[in-house]
């Protein structure tokens, strides 16, 4: 069955699943269960904690390129006495082992995320029904980090660290891959 059909049949489901959620989390018990049956966190932990948050926005999102992979969270320690900046390519190259051959390169989160959100296919009503989640994860990261950064690092796998500074000074954010031959 073509993957636009499949995503056609089921998108219904997976809404009315969500809804459902949404519903239990607002009026049910304190730790709802999400869709992949983990027990949420109560909003407001939630609201209070900026790697939850991120976490939350970022649950059954996939970053879509040749490949669709998931988002996951990272975390890495800044060397103390850092500027409160982002780190420089130099700088992360060193803090996460990236020899010298292989390209880095920065982006911003609105040219990373274009493709979820101005560019998403509009025939595809399963990407189009998504714009608001991948507009609301773009949100909380720009909301729970400061100078939020896209590292791509790499050839055809690219890892991709969408990544800022969080309230301590140290790097936290998302990694995906995005595969381009």
């Amino acid at each position: 069955m073509p993957r636009a059909r499949l995503f056609t049949l089921l998108f219904p489901l997976l809404a009315a699943a969500a809804a459902c959620a949404s519903a239990d989390s607002i009026a049910g018990p304190a730790a709802a269960t999400s869709l992949i049956g983990i027990a949420a966190p109560p909003i407001a932990q939630v609201e209070a904690d900026p790697q939850l948050a991120i976490m939350a926005a970022a649950e059954g999102l996939l970053y879509t390129s040749e490949s669709d992979y998931p988002f996951t969270y990272f975390t890495h320690a800044m060397p103390r006495g850092s500027a409160s900046v982002a780190p420089t390519v130099a700088q992360l190259r060193a803090m996460l082992a990236i020899p010298a051959s292989t390209p880095v390169e920065i982006i911003t989160l609105d040219k990373f995320f274009e493709r979820h959100i101005e560019r998403a296919d509009p025939a595809d009503a399963v990407a189009q029904a998504l714009i608001p989640r991948y507009v609301a994860l773009r949100e909380t990261l720009r909301a729970s980090l400061y100078e939020v950064q896209v590292y791509r690092v790499g050839t055809i796998a690219i890892e991709c660290y969408v990544v800022g500074l969080d309230e301590n000074g140290d790097l936290a954010g998302l990694t995906t891959i995005s595969i381009e031959t």
